[in-house]
Order: structure tokens, then sequence, then C-alpha cells
């Protein structure tokens, strides 16, 4: 048995040693264009059909309305303060001490919603990556050092957050009416991509972060339903939130 051990070692050895390796001696590669004139596949496109037509009835599906035009725009806009007023609303009711809620402007995607009808689709246009809703634990001092990070950006959407921008640092902050307190501890929602230190939020990452379990797009959603079952329309207000000092 042991020497039956030895042969077959030998022999993958042997073909191991053997085995010549390869190289790429030459490549080519040709760019096609794609645009609209192409024709397209019939079989393919019939194919689809019953998958777009499915997709098509969940985005075009009607969730809620608003009566103002929802613009994206710094250092606050209506836009960011629905999105931000929004995850706070969801983080609270996963942790009831949630102070605030904080969202990078680079996670709206669109310049605005218009007036009138809004779409699930409208909705994913806004945020269609899976960012997920996230608690993090955050002291004082590393709090206004955000806060000082979202001025240098000129302003983030942000909820129970307030502060002024002065030569690109963030003065007069304070959470929930109250000025920060650098020596407490705050529990602030956030997306999981900014706790993990995207955007330059390195400082985040040694918090003490929960998950949710919910994608921001879904805390949209149900934001924007809850609004429409009250038959109310999203109007959120313009409340010198994140503002430029006089």
């Amino acid at each position: 048995m042991r020497l039956g051990v030895i042969y077959i070692s030998l022999a993958l050895a042997l073909a191991t040693a053997c085995h010549q390796p390869r190289y790429i001696l030459e490549q080519s590669s040709k760019h096609y264009a794609v645009g609209k004139d192409g024709t397209a596949d019939s079989s393919f496109t019939s194919f689809l059909l019953p998958y777009k037509q499915r997709m098509d009835s969940t985005m075009q599906l009607v969730i809620g309305y608003t009566d103002t035009v929802l613009t994206k725009a710094q250092p606050e806009s209506a836009l960011g303060n629905f999105v931000a007023d929004a995850m706070l609303q969801a983080a609270r009711q996963v942790n009831t001490q949630t102070d605030a809620a904080v969202c990078n402007q680079g996670g709206l995607r669109i310049p605005y919603i218009e007036a009138g009808n809004i779409t699930t689709g409208k909705i994913y246009e806004l945020m269609p990556f899976d960012n997920a809703l996230t608690i993090v634990e955050i002291n004082g001092k590393v709090l206004i050092q955000w806060c000082h990070h979202m001025a240098a950006a000129k302003g983030w959407p942000v909820s129970g957050i307030s502060y002024a921008i002065k030569e690109g640092k963030a003065i007069n902050i304070q959470i929930n009416g109250k000025p920060i307190d650098e020596n407490a501890t705050y529990i602030i929602a956030t997306n999981d991509y900014l706790a993990t230190g995207g955007d330059k939020c390195s400082f985040l990452i040694p918090l003490k972060a929960t998950p949710c379990n919910l994608f921001i797009r879904d805390v949209l959603i149900d934001y924007v339903k809850a609004l429409q079952k009250a038959n109310k329309p999203l109007h959120p207000y313009i409340e010198k939130r994140v503002r430029y000092a006089e």
C-alpha cells in the first residue's frame, strides 16, 4: 500500500513537471457600437416580454404624490430632507433613542422629483443601489468631525442635526435643537456605505454599527406610502438645517 502511494505521488510529480506554461502570443479586440439603430432580436425580445411587463407593472405603480418639485441642492434641499427624514423615522422604529440621520449627497442619484404622482420606479431612480439603513453609536467629538466633513463638502442631507457652514467648517452644531455635547454619545442613522468608511468617512469605521436590515429605497417607499394612506402629499420644507453663516 505504501509503495502504491509512492508511485502515485511520483506520477503526479512527473505530470506536473512536464506541464509546459502557456503564454498569450496574440490578442485582438474590436469595438461594437451599441445604439438604438440596431435590429432587435425578435426571439429574445419575446423571451424578455413577460419579465418586462411584470417589472413595468411594479415600477409604474403610483405610491404617493408631491405637491411641489423636490430638488437636489446644497447646502440643504427638499429632496435631501425627504430622504433624511424617512431614514430617521425608520431608524426610530428600530431604536427609539435614535437622535438624527445623515445621508451623503452623492447617495441621491437624480436631480429632482417632479410635482405630481410618485412611482416605485422613481424611488429606484433616486436610490438605485442596495444601500442599507444602519445605526451607529458616535461620541460628540467624532460627530463634530463628521459635521466638519459634511460642511467641507458643502452640506449633506440631515435630519435632527443643524449647523452653519463658515470657511468650510461646521459651526453652531445642534442635535434636536440643543448644542452638541462633545462628551455625549449619540445614536445616528445613516447608510452602510458611510458606516463602513465610504465617501472619505474612515473615522466612522471603528464605531459600533447596527444594521436595520432595511434597504433605504424601501424605507423611502414605505414613507411615501404612509403619507398616501393618510391622504397627505410629500412636502418636505427647507428649514435651514444646513446653511451658510452670515
